[in-house]
C-alpha cells in the first residue's frame, strides 16, 4: 500500500494557484479500498494496522465508521467507477497530539481524511477534493489564491489559528494536456518555537535545514 509522499517546504512554486490547508498535527494513517473488498488493508506510515493493533487500532475504528459508507459511495459514481482502488490518508489526532506523539489512554481522539490517491491516476486534485469529499470532514481551507510572500508571512504569524501550518495544493495543465499536481508546505512561527522547547536537537536540525533549503 503506497506511503504518502513526503511534502517539503515553500519556495518552488511562487505565484501558482494554490488551496491552503489546515496542516493538522498528529499521526498519518492510510487506508486501502478496492472495488472486489471495499476497505480492506490499512496502515500507518510505515507499517501495518487494524482494529485490534496497539495504540493506531482505535483510528482504524474511527476511520471506518465516519468514512466507510461515504466514500465507498462516491468511489462507485460515474466520475469515480472506471478506478479499481483508492488508498486514503487521514490524520490521527488528539486534543493534545503534537509532533506526532500521543497520550493514548488520556486524550480524545479524531481520524481526518486529507489526501485520496487513485489507482494509476494519482492524488485527486485538490478542488474536486473539496467538493466531492468535502462534507465528510477534511482539514478546513484556509486560504484560496496565489503562492505569494504575503500568505507566508501570514502562516507565520499564525493568522489563521493554526496548530501547525498548511499545506499548499495546486494543479497545473502540462504541455500535453495532462495535469500535474504540486504540494508544499508552510509552518508557523509558533510550532517551531514549541519544536525548539522539546529540546530534540536532531528533530530541530532536519526541520530547520528542510525549512531553509526551501525558502
Amino acid at each position: 500500500m503506497k506511503s504518502y509522499n513526503s511534502i517539503e517546504y515553500y519556495g518552488e512554486y511562487w505565484g501558482l494557484p494554490i488551496l491552503a490547508f489546515d496542516k493538522l498535527d498528529g499521526s498519518n494513517l492510510r487506508f486501502e479500498w478496492s472495488k472486489k473488498r471495499g476497505f480492506y488493508k490499512s496502515g500507518s506510515r510505515n507499517v501495518m494496522i487494524d482494529e485490534n493493533s496497539e495504540q493506531f487500532g482505535q483510528g482504524v475504528k474511527i476511520f471506518k465508521e465516519k468514512y466507510e459508507e461515504p466514500l465507498s459511495r462516491v468511489f462507485t459514481t460515474k466520475k469515480y467507477r472506471d478506478i479499481l482502488s483508492f488508498v486514503c490518508y487521514a490524520e490521527f489526532v488528539g486534543k493534545k497530539s503534537a509532533f506526532g506523539q500521543h497520550e493514548f489512554g488520556a486524550d480524545e481522539f479524531d481520524v481526518v481524511l486529507f489526501d485520496i490517491d487513485r489507482y494509476k491516476k494519482g492524488y485527486v486534485p485538490p478542488r474536486d477534493f473539496v467538493d466531492d469529499f468535502g462534507s465528510f470532514g477534511i482539514p478546513k481551507v484556509v486560504y484560496v489564491g496565489n503562492l505569494n510572500k504575503e500568505l507566508v508571512e501570514s502562516v507565520k504569524r499564525n493568522d489563521f489559528n493554526l496548530s501547525e501550518g498548511v499545506i499548499c495544493k495546486g494543479k497545473i495543465a502540462t504541455k500535453k494536456g495532462q495535469e500535474q499536481l504540486y504540494y508544499c508546505k508552510i509552518k508557523t512561527d509558533e510550532w517551531f518555537t514549541r519544536l525548539r522547547a522539546l529540546g530534540n536537537e536532531k528533530m530541530i536540525a532536519e526541520e530547520m535545514a528542510q525549512a531553509n533549503r526551501h525558502k
